[in-house]
């Protein structure tokens, strides 16, 4: 990953928030997709729901080496919200079914309805890094009262900043999350 990943990677750093992540997008070699990244972009570009199953049947391996919680309580499990309404295409959209993967692997408890965004924004996959985190506080996300101590598992398809992440968690916060993890299935660079 470039300099510009690393940055956002840093903030949730900042933020005490741990990342999780199962594979980079990109072979670190050349500009060939990894395994997993040729997954992802299967089920995230085409729409192809075996890519999909494969993709989560994968993910759900990263709810065994997650820590115990310091208090011992189960963990809540949060897609990212997405930019626009869900649709019916390859069962849903992916990073829906890659948290509910892990939620069924006993990662915690699946909840959908925990972060809701409250404004529609552009997506990030094209903007310039610099002017993601902006529109990643624009679209306004807000955490329910429920997330108020508890640990909760934030869940993305892939990150390339952080900026998303980064606006989840800290609304998790702000709502008195007691500790945020994020689970990513990769982590990409601008090539």
């Amino acid at each position: 990953m470039n300099g510009e990943g690393a940055v956002g990677v840093r903030s949730l750093a900042r933020l005490g928030v741990e990342l999780v992540l199962l594979a980079d997008y990109w072979r670190p070699d050349c500009d060939e997709r990894t395994d997993v990244g040729r997954l992802v972009h299967r089920a995230k570009d085409h729409d192809d729901p075996g890519a999909a199953r494969q993709l989560a049947d994968r993910f759900a391996g990263l709810a065994e080496g997650l820590a115990e919680t310091r208090d011992g309580s189960d963990r809540l499990v949060v897609p990212v919200p997405p930019t626009l309404p869900a649709t019916d295409a390859a069962g849903g959209l992916l990073v829906d079914v890659l948290a509910r993967s892990l939620a069924a692997a006993g990662a915690g408890e699946y909840r959908c309805d925990l972060v809701v965004r409250t404004a529609a924004t552009p997506r990030l996959r094209h903007a310039d890094p610099q002017q993601r985190p902006e529109i990643a506080a624009a679209a306004g996300y807000r955490a329910s009262g429920e997330a108020a101590g508890r640990h909760v598992l934030v869940v993305d398809d892939v990150i390339l900043t952080g900026a998303t992440l980064g606006a989840v968690a800290a609304c998790l916060q702000d709502a008195g999350a007691a500790t945020v993890t994020a689970a990513v299935a990769a982590r990409t660079r601008r090539v």
